[in-house]
């Protein structure tokens, strides 16, 4: 569903940013070493990901259905929301973590 996909890509761009600009976060992240970096980012993305397809399955809000198929619509969106994530990254954060 291409809109599954826009959400999924939105909540990697949006994770990405809010890791490399919110105070506090963006401190505690950047002092991460970068494959501890890559896991809390794609562990931030996964327990979105489990939100949805919980969300779908125990209230009316329906993102994914909550079936084998559902499961791997679930699949396609992390991929969305990794690859969004890490060209949001390399475009808008790293940049400035350079400065």
């Amino acid at each position: 569903m291409m809109e599954n996909n826009l959400l999924a890509t939105l909540a990697g761009v949006l994770l990405s940013l809010a890791f490399g600009y919110i105070p506090g976060l963006r401190e505690w992240y950047g002092g991460l070493e970068s494959v501890r970096k890559a896991q809390v980012m794609a562990a931030a993305l996964l327990l979105a990901g489990a939100g949805v397809y919980l969300t779908s399955c125990y209230t009316p809000f329906i993102a994914v259905t909550c079936d084998e198929t559902g499961f791997w619509e679930l699949v396609e969106m992390f991929i969305a929301a990794l690859i969004a994530n890490q060209a949001t990254f390399l475009i808008a954060v790293a940049p400035k973590a350079q400065d």
